[in-house]
C-alpha cells in the first residue's frame, strides 16, 4: 500500500452526506489529487493517507486513498494555517493569529481542558467559547474515532457509518461487541464485523459471534427464496463457516429463541428456524389475505354478462369459457387468482375486466412488482400502472433498505389488479395486503412457473396451492396460433 503525506491545498469536491472528497494535497515535490472519504476535512490540514495511485481515463493519475490519518502541524506557522483553515469553527484568520500569539503551541490545549482562558482574547464571549470548544471536540473525537476503526481494517466510509450510528460511543460499542456493527450499521455485514472482532482478538466461540453468525446463515439460505432455514442445515452450515461445535450452535440458538430474535417452527416434518421479521410477514399475509376473502364485497349491480358480451363485439373476439368464469369471478369475489401461461390471455382478461369495472364506476389501481412488469401493463391497456412500492408510497429509508410504509395510509380503490404476481415475495405482499382496505377487490394474475420472486417467498404459488382462494387456471393457448412452436415451448 502506499503512502501520500502533504498538506490539503484544496477542496474540489465534498459531498456532505457521505464524506467523499476529492482534494488537492500537496508534498515536497508535487500537489497531488486525491479522493475518498474524509468527514470533517479542511483546507490547511497535514494529512497521511494509505491508498494506491491510479490513472482515470479522464482526470489523469490520481491517488485513492483506502485509510488516513491526520498530524497536527506543531510549528506556529502551520498551527496558525491549520486554524486559520475553519476546522474549527468560530476560528478565522484574524482570531487564529490572535490565538497563537496569545498561546502558542499551547492553544490545542486551552481549547481541550481549559476553553474559558479563550475570552482573554477581546471579541471572544461565552458563546463564541462555546462554539470552539464543541467544534473542536466533536472533530477530535470522530478522528480519533476514525483513526481506531481502521487500525482494525475498517475502511473511513464504514468508520463514517459507524460513527452516524453511535456517536461517541462507538470505539466502546466496536470494542464490547463488534457483531452489532452488522445489525445496526448500513452496509457492514457478519464477514466484515467478523474480521473487525478478529483483530479486536475476539474468539471463535465467543456467543456474540455464533449468534451474529447463526442470523447470518438464515439470511444468506433466506436471499435464495426461503422464508426460513431447516434447523438441521442451519447445524452443518453453522459448524463449516463458523468453526463451532454443533452443541454450541444448538446452545445459542435457544438462547435467541428465549430472547425472541429467532423462532423454532414445524414445517411439513421439518423443523424451521425463522427470523422474526419473515415469520411475522408470513403470519400477517395470512391474516390479510383471509381477511379479504371471508370480509366478503359489495355485489355489482351491473349485467356483468352483458358487459362481457359487449368487450367482444367491440374487440372481435369471444372468450373461451374459462376466460369468461375469470372475469365473472373477478366482479364476484373479494380475491381471484388468475393464472396461466404464455398466450392464454390474461392480458386481455384484464382490459376486460378493467372495461366492466370502469362501466360500473368502481376506481380501479393497477400494479406490478417491476418497472417493466409496470409499463408493459400500462401499454396493454392504455391506463396507468405502478410499481407495487409506487401504488403504496413504499419507500427505502437511507438506514441500509429497511423498507418504510405507514400502515395508516390505505389504497383508496375499489378494485387492485396486480399483475406478475408470481415475482411477489413475501415482505411486499405484506405491505401491498396492509395497503388494502376491507372490501377491496384484490385480482393476482401470473404464472407460477415463470418469474419467481426476488426476495423471500413463492406467494402466489403458496395461494393457489392452499386450495382457500378463487383460482381460475388457464390452458388454453390463443397468441400465435394453438399449434405455434414459440408458444407450445414457452409452456414446456
Amino acid at each position: 500500500m502506499e503512502r501520500l503525506e502533504g498538506v490539503v491545498r484544496d477542496i474540489v469536491f465534498q459531498n456532505e452526506e457521505s464524506a467523499f472528497c476529492i482534494i488537492k494535497i500537496e508534498d515536497d515535490q508535487d500537489v497531488h489529487t486525491a479522493l475518498g472519504t474524509f468527514p470533517y476535512i479542511s483546507v490547511g490540514q497535514t494529512l497521511v493517507l494509505h491508498g494506491e495511485s491510479v490513472v482515470h481515463a479522464t482526470f489523469g493519475k490520481q491517488f485513492k486513498c483506502e485509510s488516513y490519518e491526520e498530524i497536527v502541524p506543531s510549528t506556529m506557522a502551520g498551527i496558525e494555517k491549520y486554524l486559520s483553515s475553519g476546522a474549527v469553527a468560530g476560528i478565522g484568520p484574524i482570531t487564529a493569529k490572535k490565538l497563537v500569539e496569545k498561546f502558542g503551541a499551547e492553544i490545542f490545549s486551552i481549547i481541550e481542558n481549559e476553553p474559558e482562558k479563550l475570552k482573554e482574547l477581546d471579541g471572544i464571549g461565552d458563546k463564541k467559547v462555546r462554539l470552539i470548544y464543541e467544534s473542536y471536540i466533536k472533530g477530535r473525537e470522530v478522528k480519533n474515532i476514525m483513526v481506531f476503526l481502521q487500525s482494525y481494517g475498517v475502511t473511513p466510509k464504514q468508520a463514517l457509518k459507524i460513527y452516524r450510528v453511535f456517536g461517541n460511543e462507538s470505539v466502546a460499542k466496536v470494542k464490547e461487541n463488534p457483531y452489532i456493527l452488522s445489525e445496526e450499521v448500513p452496509s457492514i455485514g457478519f464477514k466484515t464485523a467478523d474480521k473487525i472482532a478478529r483483530n479486536l482478538g475476539i474468539t471463535l466461540d465467543s456467543p456474540f459471534r455464533i449468534q451474529s453468525g447463526i442470523k447470518y446463515i438464515i439470511n444468506e439460505y433466506c436471499a435464495q427464496g426461503s422464508t426460513f432455514i431447516p434447523k438441521e442445515m442451519l447445524l452443518e452450515k453453522g459448524q463449516s463457516i463458523l468453526e463451532v461445535s454443533r452443541e454450541e450452535l444448538e446452545e445459542n440458538i435457544l438462547h435467541e429463541v428465549m430472547k425472541s430474535k429467532l423462532m423454532l417452527e414445524k414445517i411439513d416434518d421439518v423443523e424451521g428456524v425463522f427470523t422474526m421479521p419473515y415469520l411475522y410477514a408470513e403470519v400477517s399475509v395470512t391474516k390479510h389475505i383471509l381477511e379479504l376473502l371471508l370480509e366478503g364485497v359489495d355485489a355489482l349491480d351491473i349485467p356483468v354478462k352483458d358487459y362481457i358480451h359487449d368487450f367482444e363485439k367491440d374487440n372481435g373476439i369471444s372468450f373461451h369459457d374459462k376466460q369468461i368464469e375469470a372475469i365473472t369471478g373477478a366482479a364476484e369475489n373479494g380475491i381471484e387468482i388468475i393464472t396461466g401461461g404464455p398466450g392464454t390471455g390474461k392480458t386481455t382478461i384484464i382490459k376486460c375486466i378493467l372495461n366492466i369495472f370502469e362501466r360500473a364506476g368502481k376506481k380501479v389501481l393497477m400494479g406490478a412488482p417491476t418497472g417493466r412488469a409496470a409499463k408493459r401493463m400500462s401499454e396493454a391497456t392504455g391506463r396507468e400502472s405502478k410499481t407495487i412500492h409506487r401504488l403504496i408510497d413504499l419507500s427505502v429509508s437511507t438506514e441500509e433498505d429497511e423498507v418504510l410504509f405507514d400502515e395508516d395510509e390505505t389504497l383508496n380503490c375499489d378494485v387492485v389488479i396486480i399483475d406478475e404476481a408470481s415475482m411477489i415475495d413475501v415482505m411486499l405482499m405484506n405491505n401491498l395486503l396492509k395497503a388494502i382496505k376491507p372490501k377491496t377487490r384484490l385480482i393476482l394474475v401470473g404464472d407460477v412457473d415463470q418469474l419467481p420472486s426476488v426476495g423471500a417467498g413463492k406467494v402466489l404459488e403458496d395461494i393457489i396451492d392452499s386450495g382457500a382462494f378463487p383460482v381460475v387456471k388457464l390452458q388454453f393457448i390463443y397468441r400465435q396460433g394453438k399449434e405455434s412452436f414459440i408458444t407450445t415451448n414457452a409452456h414446456r
